[in-house]
């Protein structure tokens, strides 16, 4: 256990599936869906295909979405840790290694040269640019919403590397409260480091990367590591309570920070400045990726752990689902596009629509890939 003095690092016991944890990714990447529509009709970072709406009202909800945005992949960061702890001491670092290449590595790859360019070929259709596809998958390359993937396959083969060159143990004399309190500082010092070369708002990175928010995802998966090596969450996660209420505080803090700082106008400084400013952020930043993280992890830990069949196909198909949403979303946004509606409008249903369909698309691409694996397997 993470807290008890003189604990031994264990592997946990045989795998089982974790219902909780198929419920989570369910849940987020069912946010990242509504994000990304809301970004094509609302305003904010671009997509695939756009119709912005002209209300002040509705634009409004943009900052708060992209607060959202920024720490939602947290907890599949954390939860990821976790389960890579057990899988190497059940597999090996060899073997878990292999997997995650196999698993995320093939997929990153058919995106960048496939699925990204396919997605702007739909989303141009109906744009009278007269797409060329041939021309757009040589030529269109980027991770897109693919980079949480990217991180977590280096992420993945460092952890199993570190653990081919040592096994460590879990030192257990530090409270839960000391390991929290260390990945939210060690977050606020990386991720202040990192902004001064790739600020949080600037997506121009090589493959659109997202750099900025890599510092967020080691420490968390790290964090996740950490509890998996002891064989528990439940000491990480024992004080939900009070991690949610200190992130709603921090969540509170940075709104009105930036909003002051947007005020002076010196939002885009203060973002990857060196001064307190920066400095003020980068604390907040980190306070609530660990803060939410563990406590939105506890809370479906908790409270969500039930499994009915549509949950059950859901959470089994949430990768493929995540890999090929930005298709299928851009499929939906074209065939709703020549309706005469209000943009407002045309994201409330299209987020309605494209949740069902990005994972039922999951769901068939998994089932597919089943049938291919098994006719081989057969030959």
């Amino acid at each position: 256990m993470l807290s008890r003095p003189g604990c031994a690092s264990a592997a946990g016991p045989p795998f089982q599936r974790q219902y909780w944890a198929d419920n989570l990714r369910v849940l987020v990447i069912a946010a990242v869906v509504v994000f990304h529509a809301a970004t094509a009709y609302l305003g904010g970072t671009s997509w695939y295909f756009m119709q912005r709406t002209s209300s002040a009202a509705w634009s409004a909800l943009v900052f708060p979405g992209e607060v959202i945005a920024v720490f939602a992949l947290g907890p599949l960061f954390l939860v990821a840790g976790w389960f890579s702890a057990r899988s190497v001491a059940h597999r090996g670092a060899g073997a878990f290694a292999r997997a995650r290449l196999l698993r995320l590595g093939l997929p990153l790859l058919a995106f960048i040269f496939l699925i990204n360019g396919l997605a702007d070929y739909v989303g141009l259709l109906r744009q009278d640019r007269h797409p060329n596809l041939a021309g757009l998958l040589g030529s269109s390359f980027g991770l897109g919403p693919m980079w949480f993937v990217a991180a977590l396959l280096t992420f993945s083969l460092a952890y199993a590397l570190l653990r081919r060159l040592h096994v460590p143990a879990v030192e257990c004399s530090r409270s839960a409260a000391q390991v929290l309190a260390a990945a939210a500082a060690l977050i606020a010092v990386t991720a202040f480091l990192t902004w001064q070369r790739w600020p949080l708002d600037d997506a121009t990175t090589f493959l659109d990367a997202r750099w900025a928010e890599w510092p967020q995802g080691a420490v968390l998966f790290a964090l996740g590591a950490r509890a998996g090596q002891a064989g528990s969450l439940v000491d990480l996660t024992a004080r939900a309570r009070q991690l949610g209420w200190t992130a709603l505080a921090a969540v509170a803090a940075l709104a009105v920070a930036l909003g002051y700082e947007q005020e002076r106008g010196n939002l885009g400084s203060a973002l990857h400045g060196a001064g307190w400013p920066t400095i003020l952020m980068a604390v907040l930043y980190g306070v609530i990726s660990v803060a939410f993280s563990v406590w939105f992890t506890a809370i479906i830990r908790a409270r969500w752990t039930g499994s009915g069949p549509l949950r059950a196909r859901a959470g089994q198909a949430s990768y493929a689902t995540y890999f090929l949403h930005p298709l299928v979303l851009t499929a939906v946004m074209v065939l709703f596009g020549p309706l005469a509606l209000a943009p407002e409008l045309k994201f409330l249903i299209v987020a309605v629509v494209a949740v069902p369909a990005c994972f039922l698309a999951g769901y068939t691409g998994n089932r597919l890939l089943s049938v291919s694996k098994a006719l081989l397997t057969a030959n």
